[in-house]
């Protein structure tokens, strides 16, 4: 596993801050950084390479200010920039732009490479995670903000001329529950079972106060949610 404090992944993270500080969508340098964690946990899991696994983390969204469609692309010529001028492993540079030109979610892996490597794989996975769970929650609704984008249209049917979809509401069953059956490894087949759980948790009790009907809800039911807040505070 490498350090966060090697030379070039300081210099790097200086860039990711410089590019991305600043932006409310859930797309900032601390998404870069939790992926980068998580990322290079799943390579070390996995035999992938850290460097590259970590370099891709880092740098996969630098060039999302400059628009959220083509964003992949931009990062990647950002990124050759980056790399080329801060140290790192010059032969490892084309993996980390390979792995950032081809993220690009669609249903089924059908946005990801024919034959992603290792490396591929373990970005992709923790990059999906972020997705996924309590933060996921609040990076979509972020999202969903900054677009204009709905919090829910229960009434609709139809489809959005939005390319970001009718409502956020909308987007976890579009895409985010959907996730745990696109991960690659181990690891991240794991996690993310634990954080879909989490999410379909929120989406259960989102609809009862979104109808008001949480007034149903028992003194039983009461304390066994403060039982669990304080279990989890306790388990921190």
């Amino acid at each position: 596993m490498i350090s966060n404090h090697s030379s070039w992944a300081q210099e790097i993270e200086l860039v990711v801050r410089q590019s991305l500080s600043g932006e409310s969508s859930g797309h900032d340098p601390s998404h870069a950084f939790r992926v980068r964690t998580v990322g290079v946990r799943i390579a070390a899991a996995t035999g992938a390479d850290s460097e590259v696994v970590a370099a891709t983390a880092l740098l996969h969204d630098v060039g999302h200010r400059k628009g959220r469609l083509g964003h992949a692309k931009q990062s990647a010529t950002l990124a050759t920039q980056a790399l080329s001028n801060c140290g790192f492993p010059e032969t490892k540079i084309s993996a980390v732009v390979a792995c950032i030109e081809q993220h690009d979610w669609k249903p089924d892996r059908a946005g990801d490479p024919p034959h992603p490597t290792r490396e591929y794989q373990a970005f992709a996975d923790a990059d999906r995670l972020d997705a996924l769970g309590a933060v996921g929650i609040a990076r979509t609704f972020a999202f969903g903000g900054v677009h204009g984008r709905p919090i829910w249209e229960p009434e609709s049917e139809g489809t959005s001329e939005s390319p970001y979809g009718i409502s956020t509401i909308h987007h976890f069953y579009e895409k985010l529950l959907r996730l745990p059956n696109d991960m690659y490894t181990e690891p991240g087949r794991r996690l993310a079972a634990h954080r879909v759980s989490v999410m379909e948790e929120f989406l259960r009790v989102f609809y009862l106060e979104w109808e008001s009907r949480d007034f149903e809800v028992t003194d039983e039911s009461r304390s066994q949610i403060g039982s669990h807040c304080e279990l989890s505070r306790n388990e921190r």
